[in-house]
């Protein structure tokens, strides 16, 4: 069973400071993260509690095992301070449990598959290309965790997990993706002679290089992102971003927050407008909280607004991510993107997509086959989809990390 995590005794304000100074770095010189994930796992607790939980008091004692859940825990808010989605302890994934942003900061320990299939559906992990990392730390999770067992039984341990978490979030291809990658990877290490702790190791430094790749990609949509907006004012641009792209959707590096960073440091200020998305909130809550934490301007609006949005206000882009591309070009994004990018096309104003290339499905030839079932709220009375599908004819440009 998941177990939550107490909160952090302490803050240290030079630990926020290092975490944003670390951010920009990142995404500026995007290809000196390469192998930067293999690092953090080798270096010291304090070392890698720096910056996946910049507020933790510094101390190489790792906490008791069996710590009960905090019957308090840090307040959100303008102080409270950042924290990645998730760290890998080599056997148990340490999550930041989103669903209680931004009024509380906790986590909650995964150590099965199972339990990190249930944190994605529910929204304990936010969804987005996040998930690829997540989802590959838990392959490696699992293969630690079989090294005892039969050739036959890990094998058997390996695929079972393989389907559960790639079936956790059928909507964001990434998941699946990541999932492929490591289980390809774990049968060319496999066979009768294999040695389980080298499969082990092998599946560890393989969610490392999803991580680091991670990094540097989204680091590179947000310089070209920030090309792609031209604004024909010299007044602070106006953006309408769709959910979260930050890095508790995205990683080490936001995709979003990285493109925002670009246009601040060439001296634009940037004022970002956030719609709610219910019902699960993810903009009014994860979204909100990580620009609060980047010292970003940003306005919550409810989702019925957006049309009012392009009538009363300037807006000069909207911003999507996207979790899973079709061969033509029509793109999944979170539920409420079409009715936002519909809105902005008919106002003239440019939708752009942010996706990494892992959301590319070669697959799926059109919209027709990234469409989800929606699901009934409890009491079947009320609808809740997850995800729409944005045409292509719609969109102004699919920014990736080659262009």
């Amino acid at each position: 069973m998941a177990r939550s995590d107490p909160p952090d005794a302490a803050r240290d304000p030079s630990r926020r400071a290092f975490f944003r100074t670390f951010g920009r770095e990142t995404v500026r010189q995007a290809g000196a993260v390469a192998g930067a994930a293999a690092e953090l796992r080798r270096s010291s607790l304090a070392a890698a509690r720096v910056l996946f939980d910049p507020d933790a008091p510094a101390t190489d004692s790792p906490p008791a095992a069996d710590s009960p859940p905090a019957a308090q825990v840090d307040q959100g808010g303008p102080d409270a301070t950042f924290r990645s989605p998730y760290r890998f302890t080599g056997t148990e994934i340490v999550a930041l449990d989103a669903r209680q942003l931004p009024g509380r900061i906790q986590t909650i320990v995964l150590a099965e598959p199972s339990e990190v299939a249930s944190a994605i559906r529910t929204g304990a992990i936010n969804g987005g290309p996040v998930l690829a990392e997540v989802g590959a730390y838990a392959m490696a999770m699992v293969a630690r965790a079989a090294v005892e067992r039969p050739e036959v039984a890990r094998d058997q341990q390996v695929r079972a997990a393989a389907g559960t978490l790639r079936a956790a979030k059928r909507e964001v291809r990434a998941l699946a993706w990541a999932i492929d990658r490591l289980e390809t990877r774990h049968n060319e290490l496999s066979g009768p002679s294999a040695d389980p702790v080298a499969i082990a190791d092998g599946l560890a430094s393989e969610a490392d290089s999803i991580a680091s790749e991670a990094a540097a990609a989204h680091g590179q949509i947000g310089r070209i992102g920030a090309r792609a907006i031209h604004p024909a004012a010299e007044e602070p641009l106006n953006l309408l971003v769709h959910g979260d792209m930050g890095p508790l959707s995205c990683g080490l590096v936001g995709m979003g927050t990285a493109l925002i960073g670009e246009l601040r440091d060439a001296g634009r200020a940037v004022h970002v407008w956030v719609p709610d998305v219910a019902p699960a909130g993810e903009g009014g809550r994860v979204a909100a909280f990580g620009l609060r934490q980047l010292d970003v301007p940003f306005t919550v609006i409810p989702d019925a607004a957006v049309g009012w949005l392009f009538d009363h206000r300037r807006v000069d882009a909207l911003l999507l991510r996207g979790d899973r591309v079709s061969a033509n070009g029509d793109c999944g994004v979170l539920i409420g993107g079409l009715s936002a990018a519909l809105v902005a096309a008919s106002a003239g104003v440019p939708v752009h997509i942010l996706a990494p290339l892992n959301a590319f499905d070669p697959a799926a030839a059109d919209g027709a086959a990234l469409r989800d079932d929606a699901t009934f709220a409890t009491g079947a009375t009320r609808l809740n989809p997850h995800s729409d599908v944005v045409p292509a004819g719609l969109i102004t440009s699919i920014i990736s990390e080659p262009g």
